[in-house]
């Protein structure tokens, strides 16, 4: 009876430790790294980033040419409240997927006055360098009344201070 205890827990201790390996832990401070590509305009750009993660949300506040802003994505499937750096209001989500982080974000607007409200969605995949230095975000925006992407995706890398 022993040995069919222990022969059990042996089968399933690689599951129980695969069960608690935890997600990359994005909480800390990075700084914009500037490059040529289209994301950014060629005006010098100052931009930070900084996260905390916990269980339940990643709480990212970003700080672009002295304005700052605020999200909390939750982790757990429900939707929080988010924020455009204009203060447009919309929904937020998070999840991972190995140890990358997704974060969605959808909003409505009005671009013109008296024209259409548009949705967009903002989908960004953020990925750590294996030396926990340097931050990749791959951003999309996409408008799903549209059959085209008007917006091209980019990447933007911070470096962590």
């Amino acid at each position: 009876m022993l040995r069919t205890h222990a022969c059990v827990l042996i089968l399933l201790l690689p599951l129980m430790v695969a069960s608690t390996a935890e997600t990359t832990d994005f909480s800390g401070s990075y700084a914009f790294t500037p490059a040529k590509h289209a994301s950014k305009t060629a005006k010098d750009i100052t931009e930070t980033l900084t996260v905390m993660q916990t269980a339940t949300d990643i709480v990212v506040t970003r700080v672009a040419n002295g304005k700052s802003y605020t999200n909390t994505f939750p982790l757990d499937g429900r939707d929080g409240i988010y924020y455009t750096e204009n203060h447009t209001k919309g929904t937020c989500k998070g999840h991972f997927k190995g140890n990358q982080l997704f974060l969605d974000a959808t909003i409505a607007t009005r671009p013109l006055e008296n024209g259409l409200v548009v949705i967009i969605r903002f989908k960004e995949r953020w990925q750590l360098s294996p030396d926990l230095k340097t931050l990749k975000i791959h951003e999309e925006a996409e408008n799903p009344q549209l059959s085209f992407s008007a917006i091209e995706p980019w990447t933007d890398i911070y470096t962590r201070n």
